[in-house]
């Protein structure tokens, strides 16, 4: 089967849509197929004056530039660019953004006469809420955001969401499109490597004896870090060698450190920024507890990962999360809380303080965590493939 996944979002850049693409496509190539990424091109990191490389087969760049909002993405131009996909000889189209890269896969199938699907990766218009903090514009703009999601996304053949929250998210907006639910589960040959949770304390002067809470993820305002700051100086009380470890960059790391200071915590946290590859592994090898805040994520990939490790997750219950965890009445693996200080902190020493309820928590992560691989799920993505190609073929012939 030849596929295309294009998208508004790519390496060098790095958030859940670009992992999902990412894993999706590795996993279709390992099974045979050919698989095909317009992307927007991007500066190389190390050398802005220079266009990042790509190290995999059939990724095409379209000339693209920084976009006003946020300056981490790119604004594609797909007419400057000029490529041919009836080279491709594509069986479906995938688009991974609604936006210009996005819609430019929906306009080839629809000349290709192929099933166009798109994912919708983002609640776009909780990221505007999260990020524009003026109240006569971010409202209009929630509004204006959910009426083109639902124009765009009601185009395509079928839509996937990543999670059941998301999918009753998308029919209040007005999708009539069938909806599939379908996470990107977790690349599980990443962790075949040596670790060591040792290694990795010793490194960053973390003793054995302090329980180490995991937080790993970018730092924008939409992910709520400040929560489990907020909710730290409630654990010490009760767990005085609890400490916590944030990794990842971004635009509200300034203000988490600030708040870390003004509560008189900031010697029970650490910043550690971006990690490597090593250290990444090493991190969820070393902690206690993941814990987790966002209330906006569409998947909950980065739990997974951390209950891999046998690692319990504690996380708000919203999203994409309840759904890795099987929901407020399972909670496997972990718990569910509510976007409360005070009930997410009793959850985290419930299970630091029982080692029996430990034991059951990281045995259910880590089946959890099996159980939703990235090659499980590009199985089921196939299958939902060969039935919309089946399905076009059939409308074809009843249209001659």
């Amino acid at each position: 089967m030849n596929i295309c996944l294009p998208g508004d979002d790519y390496l060098p850049s790095f958030d859940g849509a670009v992992t999902s693409i990412r894993a999706y496509a590795k996993e279709f190539r390992k099974l045979g197929h050919r698989v095909y990424i317009p992307c927007p091109v991007y500066p190389d990191p190390k050398d802005p004056a220079k266009n990042y490389t790509d190290n995999e087969p059939d990724i095409i760049r379209y000339v693209s530039r920084s976009a006003p909002f946020p300056p981490k993405y790119r604004l594609t131009f797909t007419w400057q660019t000029k490529v041919d996909w009836k080279d491709w000889n594509l069986d479906i189209v995938h688009s991974q953004s609604p936006f210009p890269l996005g819609y430019h896969g929906l306009t080839w199938a629809r000349k290709l006469r192929i099933p166009a699907m798109n994912t919708y990766h983002t609640l776009y218009p909780e990221y505007i809420n999260t990020y524009i903090n003026q109240p006569l514009v971010k409202k209009p703009l929630s509004y204006i955001t959910k009426k083109f999601s639902k124009w765009v996304l009601n185009k395509f053949d079928l839509v996937i969401s990543p999670s059941p929250q998301m999918a009753e998210d998308l029919v209040k907006y007005g999708v009539k499109k069938p909806i599939e639910v379908m996470p990107t589960g977790i690349d599980l040959d990443r962790f075949k490597v040596n670790y060591s949770g040792d290694a990795f304390r010793q490194k960053y002067g973390i003793k054995k004896e302090e329980k180490m809470l995991l937080c790993m993820c970018r730092l924008g305002r939409e992910k709520n870090v400040n929560f489990l700051i907020d909710a730290l100086p409630l654990i010490l009380k009760r767990i005085p060698e609890a400490k916590l470890v944030i990794c990842g960059e971004g635009v509200a790391k300034p203000e988490l450190e600030a708040q870390a200071k003004r509560l008189g915590i900031e010697n029970r946290i650490l910043f550690l920024g971006f990690l490597s590859p090593e250290d990444w592994v090493n991190a969820y090898a070393a902690e206690d507890i993941f814990a987790f805040a966002s209330v906006t994520e569409t998947q909950g990939l980065v739990l997974l990962e951390a209950m891999y490790f046998g690692k319990p997750a504690v996380s708000i219950g919203e999203m994409g999360v309840i759904d890795v965890l099987q929901g407020f009445d399972k909670q496997t693996g972990g718990f569910l809380t509510k976007n409360d200080v005070n009930d997410f902190s009793d959850k985290v020493v419930s299970v630091l303080s029982d080692n029996s309820l430990y034991e059951i928590k990281a045995r259910e992560a880590k089946e959890r965590a099996l159980e939703m691989s990235s090659e499980n799920m590009a199985r089921k993505m196939l299958k939902i493939y060969e039935r919309l190609i089946e399905e076009n073929k059939t409308k074809l012939v009843g249209s001659k």
